[in-house]
């Protein structure tokens, strides 16, 4: 059961027969070789697109890293405000505290004197009136 050759198999093949299976065979390899060039042209496309598309990302953070960069200066300056607002928010606080604890006082000083003009108004209209 050796596989016979395709020319000795059938001997009543005409000599032009077999150019025409070649024919065949070559425009089917010709083809499947048009399809390979295609795909292989629409890979390289595609990665050209895809390296294309990088240099534009590095691009873009590029313009990124030169615009952090320029806003570094006013941070530093944002960031020192605030903490000198803090400071002067702590220091109101403890004025604020100082105030009332002065008002507290100037209440009582107050009662007092209130209450030491009453008695002298109960004085002077009990024994001088």
């Amino acid at each position: 059961a050796l596989p016979i050759s395709v020319l000795l198999q059938d001997d009543s093949r005409q000599p032009g027969d077999f150019i025409i299976d070649m024919d065949s065979r070559m425009s089917q390899q010709l083809q499947l070789i048009d399809e390979q060039d295609s795909y292989i042209q629409s890979r390289a496309d595609d990665m050209q697109s895809i390296e294309s598309t990088i240099v534009e990302l590095g691009s873009i953070f590029q313009q990124l890293a030169h615009m952090v960069k320029e806003q570094e200066e006013s941070v530093q300056r944002i960031d020192a405000h605030t903490e000198e607002a803090l400071l002067n928010v702590e220091g109101a606080h403890s004025e604020i505290l100082k105030y009332f604890q002065s008002v507290t006082s100037n209440r009582w000083l107050m009662v007092k004197i209130f209450l030491i003009l009453i008695v002298f108004f109960i004085i002077f209209v009990v024994f001088l009136a």
